[in-house]
């Protein structure tokens, strides 16, 4: 009974999300639930136990031996101090005279434009704020593409692929969300993927100069001045970085933001303490440093938004994640589902699951791959031998194709920015997308994340 009421649970949070009849915190909640009442009536199992196994999913169980699982109390932490410091980080400028240095040397070459491009998408992903990314780089760059006859599909990739690995930074939401899932710190997750994110980044510069390089060809490039960026094009480019938040952009401070993001990203790559605790204080110093005490609290505010959207859904999760453990139901189907699979594929349920978990990573919603899907591959994959940051990584994968998918809804802001229909970016996305699921899987797999 446990078996398909499980399955039910799943099932029916999957249809009502796809279908956009209940939203991914309302489902999680709002059937978790209804399934735990039917567990309890079902089994005789006391109503009160269903505090008890929320309690559980969002803060913390303790095993027999004293083993302490934490529930997704302290990813949501991280998350929402994160997104809250890259915002704020982004509000001070911090990033603005590298953008504009790089604008600069630019000029008119088509291969030095299309590689800035690049850099500066890369660089405003960080805050792993997808609609934000393009509003700025399509209001940068739009008009100089135009201005140079360069292809504005080129500069769709430009921002998409980075945005992809932006996305897949802790405070960007898919980590989090695996972390959730599987019980793990959210840091833990980071650093095995930092070296396939290092690959991809590189790949983006890489594919930015071969399409910098046919650019080239294509216009006739002779590096003679008639080529070059006008002066009231420059200038204009560069007040759009400039007037971005310009009563919130703090330059005498810059040395000291640049200072203590470094510090933070070290502390955070090297694991000395919990990514909550980093951001919390991070966030804390930044806004004491950078604005009065009527300006952070406005700061918090209106960069709030966002994250309370997502750190919302992870909150929900931990309703969701601790009703399917604290039931049965989890163990339930993983029991079964195990029982379905060849011993001899056993072994290979992660590698499998990279591939056909990208599938379902495009098809569906972020909420519904990781809190529907994942739950229920990851206890078959631990009955193999199959650990969590393996089948982490596994899930983690599709992330390279994500950005296709029409459930993403922001990317239509993206094609009516650069002119495109769905089916001409769907074909330009692919051919530069598929081989950085290659770069995903083949380092995953020589670095010993990813399990073949």
């Amino acid at each position: 009974m446990l078996t398909l009421l499980g399955y039910l649970l799943i099932i029916v949070f999957l249809v009502l999300v796809i279908k956009n009849k209940l939203s991914p915190f309302a489902g999680l909640i709002v059937v978790s639930l209804i399934a735990a009442l039917l567990a309890c009536m079902l089994n005789g199992i006391p109503i009160q136990k269903i505090a008890i196994w929320i309690r559980d999913g969002l803060f913390y169980t303790t095993s027999a031996s004293g083993k302490v699982k934490l529930g997704t109390i302290n990813p949501t932490i991280m998350i929402l101090f994160a997104i809250l410091y890259f915002s704020l980080m982004m509000n001070v400028g911090l990033f603005d005279p590298l953008c504009k240095h790089l604008i600069k040397k630019a000029k008119g070459d088509p291969l030095k434009i299309i590689m800035v491009t690049a850099f500066t998408a890369s660089v405003v992903t960080l805050d792993g704020d997808g609609t934000t990314t393009i509003l700025i780089i399509t209001a940068v760059f739009v008009p100089l593409f135009k201005q140079m006859k360069l292809k504005l599909s080129n500069l769709a990739i430009l921002i998409i692929l980075p945005c992809e690995l932006g996305n897949c930074l802790p405070w960007g939401g898919p980590l989090v969300r695996a972390a959730a899932v599987l019980n793990l710190e959210v840091n833990t997750l980071f650093v095995a993927i930092l070296p396939i994110l290092g690959c991809s980044f590189i790949y983006v510069f890489f594919m930015a100069y071969i399409m910098g390089k046919k650019e080239r060809v294509r216009l006739g490039y002779t590096g003679e001045q008639d080529n070059e960026v006008s002066q009231n094009q420059l200038k204009i480019m560069l007040d759009i970085i400039d007037n971005n938040d310009k009563d919130l952009k703090r330059p005498k401070f810059f040395i000291f933001n640049a200072i203590l993001t470094i510090i933070m990203l070290i502390i955070l790559i090297m694991d000395w303490v919990s990514g909550a605790f980093v951001f919390l204080t991070g966030t804390a110093i930044a806004l004491a440093v950078n604005y009065n005490c009527k300006e952070q609290r406005e700061r918090i505010t209106a960069n709030g938004g966002e994250a309370i959207s997502v750190t919302s859904i992870i909150i929900a999760a931990g309703v969701f994640l601790g009703i399917l453990n604290g039931s049965g139901m989890a163990e339930a189907i993983a029991k079964h589902m195990a029982s379905m699979i060849p011993p001899s594929l056993g072994s290979h349920t992660a590698f499998i699951f990279a591939f056909i978990g990208a599938i379902a990573c495009y098809a569906l919603p972020v909420d519904a791959y990781y809190f529907g899907i994942l739950p229920v591959v990851a206890p078959i994959s631990y009955e193999f031998g199959i650990t969590p940051n393996e089948i982490g990584m596994a899930a983690f994968m599709g992330q390279a194709l994500r950005y296709a998918s029409p459930t993403v809804a922001w990317l239509f802001l993206l094609i009516d920015r650069t002119e495109m229909s769905f089916g001409e970016y769907q074909k330009e996305f692919f051919k530069w997308a598929l081989p950085m699921f290659a770069i995903f899987v083949i380092v995953a797999v020589i670095t010993g994340q990813l399990p073949i």
